[in-house]
């Protein structure tokens, strides 16, 4: 089946011809691939002859069987989180790839290519640095949650969102460590803020989360780049950044449950800063600094 013939930006976000007519190309893929796999010139015409969404979509379900037999395997279930920096990018640049491969313009492609992958070395440097990458290193929270709802919820946790859906402020904590060790207060922190054992300074006195908050808004602006390009303010691709919110939800929401249990000042920390946003002017400080011992 042949790619569509879009007669103008419009058509582009209508999903009755750009994605619905292609979606069995999905069902015969695997067995086109398999029988192409030998014959490169016969590959690229798979590539280029299959809807680009599509063949992304398969390359999500491909990873799905992975990521699942590889956290089970090891009992370690951040195996999505080290690739989360560098997935959006993936497809990013595929889109571009399937672009020039096809003869199509790639000028918007390009820009968001080079645009993804500046993002996702700036995402996996800070990964990295966290220690993210270590052997057996694992978000805390995974522990947490099986804890609570038991090994045979957590398998399909596991199923329906971890190794699935997921596919589709490391200075103030060394410092906190440094301070444990020495007991030493190091130069640019206040000793409340290392006793308190979250960050309320800078960026975070106007946000609880601004990384979070940052990323968002990332997806957000490409979504509302191409909103503006195709004039489809609204149409089936906004189902892209909703998924990436909802999913910020639920871990934020986590992440704060677990924060407010820990850290005893956490909930007045929830009450002086927004979760994402800036709160309005006029209440207190939320660097705790009307708290803060006179130097």
């Amino acid at each position: 089946m042949a790619i569509p013939v879009t007669k103008s930006f419009a058509d582009c976000v209508d999903w009755s011809k750009t994605v619905s007519p292609y979606i069995p190309q999905l069902y015969d893929l695997p067995q086109q691939i398999f029988s192409s796999i030998s014959n490169p010139q016969a590959l690229k015409v798979l590539y280029v002859s299959t809807n680009p969404l599509i063949s992304g979509f398969a390359f999500s379900c491909f990873l799905f069987p992975i990521f699942l037999i590889a956290s089970e395997v090891n009992r370690n279930w951040s195996q999505v989180d080290r690739f989360w920096s560098i997935l959006p990018t993936l497809y990013n640049v595929h889109y571009a790839i399937y672009a020039h491969a096809a003869g199509l313009p790639t000028k918007r492609l390009n820009t968001l290519a080079f645009f993804s992958i500046i993002w996702s070395a700036r995402l996996t440097y800070n990964y990295w640095r966290k220690g993210g990458y270590n052997i057996g290193s694992e978000d805390y929270r995974w522990k947490i949650v099986k804890d609570h709802i038991g090994a045979p919820l957590f398998f399909v946790l596991d199923v329906v969102f971890i190794s699935s859906l997921q596919s589709i402020v490391t200075g103030f904590y060394s410092a906190r460590e440094e301070y444990r060790k020495t007991a030493k207060v190091p130069k640019g922190y206040h000793q409340e803020d290392l006793d308190r054992g979250f960050n309320a300074t800078g960026l975070f006195a106007w946000s609880r989360h601004p990384n979070f908050a940052a990323e968002q808004a990332v997806w957000i602006t490409v979504y509302a780049w191409g909103a503006y390009i195709t004039r489809g303010y609204f149409n089936w691709s906004v189902v892209g950044p909703l998924s990436y919110m909802l999913l910020f939800q639920g871990s934020t929401w986590l992440t704060e449950l677990i924060s407010t249990q820990k850290y005893p000042e956490y909930a007045e920390y929830q009450k002086r800063v927004g979760r994402f946003l800036p709160k309005l002017p006029g209440g207190p400080p939320g660097d705790f600094s009307d708290k803060r011992k006179s130097e």
